[in-house]
């Protein structure tokens, strides 16, 4: 039954993935349709994201209280009103209202599938579980083509009709299949003293370091990638790149097959890493600091590349670099918390997804700024979070040394005991 458990999830990856990125897919259809210019584009990709982090916080929270199965199947709903919305929408308000609705609940989405899943496996195995989950992501890429297609055969209503149906038809399974806990308990976390109580000023102490502060940092330059990457890159490849839109369809499939292996193949780096060495200053942050660094430069390069080809490899490239940092900065984060790896992760996520808001908004002033030159506005807007990433990692390289938290406090926290 768990293995059923993990294909739900995965599939909802899926459908959680295509929410965000068929505004993207669409954006040309949507801005002819609705009238609106780059900067108020700029804003229907920014409002995704204007409750995306506390409402995380909060569901997370309430599904501790409500059930985990409960709490998936309420925001699976609220999916498929927000994009069934799509064919009652015919102004800027009313779709910037569906983005945020619909960000809002998706939200808390990966910390309810990583708690519904430790109800149903042994710690030991918990990761593997949450990765295959997490592959979704390339899942979700796989299937642009399709809606893609769907979009520009008909229209952008009926692609964000076709995934609230899908959306539709995963509750209605969910709640046949769908179970909130084993029948018999497989494993037994031991309980831990309770911790004490953290004071502000205790939390703000370890907030205001260094090594957080830089990881925010450098977080936050690759959020800014990734919501330029949901919001813009389609047009980007169909405007700039020149490619037909079925065509932007199969990159951005194998801009995302090729990002998913090229992380995980990172991240497995960078914990052989750290078994040889005991080191997170050189399997954490030497590894991905290095990874940004060429990253950044390959970004960049799309700007100066003339063949299409050659601009469509760097473009993955940079992306696939630039990405190795969302499975290791919250291992950086979780060293320098280890006894509140909860609170680490989600003050880093809050925070570093704050470029959600404002990225896509930047990037339609600077398109909107260039006026008729549009591919000159695509290319300063590469520019901008490429730099973003250069000089934020480039810092993060030299100063970020998570080890020094270590020895500072004096003592390692090992991991929970299991009993079998």
């Amino acid at each position: 039954m768990r293995w059923i458990i993990v294909l739900f999830l995965f599939l909802m990856y899926i459908i959680n993935y295509s929410d965000k990125a068929i505004v993207g897919y669409a954006a040309v259809p949507i801005m002819e349709d609705l009238g609106l210019s780059f900067v108020e584009f700029g804003m229907v990709g920014s409002s995704f994201y204007w409750l995306f982090s506390i409402a995380g916080i909060v569901g997370a929270t309430l599904s501790d209280k409500v059930g985990t199965k409960r709490m998936l199947t309420v925001m699976a709903i609220a999916w498929t009103l927000s994009q069934f919305s799509a064919f009652v929408i015919y102004s800027l308000p009313l779709l910037i209202f569906s983005r945020v609705f619909l960000g809002a609940f998706e939200g808390p989405f990966l910390a309810v599938a990583v708690s519904h899943i430790s109800k149903w496996f042994p710690p030991e195995k918990r990761a593997f579980a949450t990765s295959l989950v997490a592959s979704g992501s390339m899942g979700a890429k796989l299937m642009a083509p399709f809606l893609i297609l769907l979009i520009h055969s008909y229209s952008w209503r009926i692609g964000f009709g076709f995934l609230g149906a899908l959306s539709l038809l995963w509750v209605i399974l969910w709640m046949i299949f769908g179970r909130e806990r084993p029948k018999y308990q497989v494993s037994v976390d031991v309980i831990q003293e309770k911790l004490p109580k953290l004071t502000w000023a205790e939390l703000s102490t370890k907030l205001l370091t260094v090594n957080f502060i830089l990881t925010t940092l450098v977080f936050f330059s690759a959020f800014w990638v990734l919501s330029w990457v949901f919001v813009w890159m389609p047009t980007y490849l169909t405007e700039i790149i020149h490619l037909s839109p079925l065509q932007m369809g199969y990159i951005v499939g194998g801009i995302g097959v090729f990002t998913s292996l090229g992380s995980i193949a990172v991240a497995m780096l960078s914990d052989h890493v750290l078994k040889k060495t005991k080191s997170h200053r050189k399997s954490r942050v030497f590894v991905v600091g290095i990874c940004l660094v060429l990253g950044s430069i390959a970004f960049f390069s799309t700007t100066l590349i003339s063949s299409t080809v050659g601009a469509v490899i760097a473009l993955g490239m940079g992306l696939m670099l630039v990405n190795t940092i969302f499975s290791i900065a919250p291992q950086i984060a979780n060293q320098l918390f280890p006894e509140r790896k909860g609170l680490a992760s989600g003050v880093l996520i809050g925070l570093a997804n704050l470029a959600g808001i404002i990225g896509p908004l930047a990037t339609g002033f600077v398109v909107q700024l260039a006026g008729d030159n549009t591919a000159l506005g695509f290319n300063y807007s590469v520019i901008l979070a490429a730099s973003l990433v250069l000089i934020f990692s480039v810092i993060f390289l030299i100063f970020t040394n998570p080890d020094k938290e270590t020895r500072k406090s004096g003592q390692l926290i090992n991991a929970p005991a299991f009993i079998k």
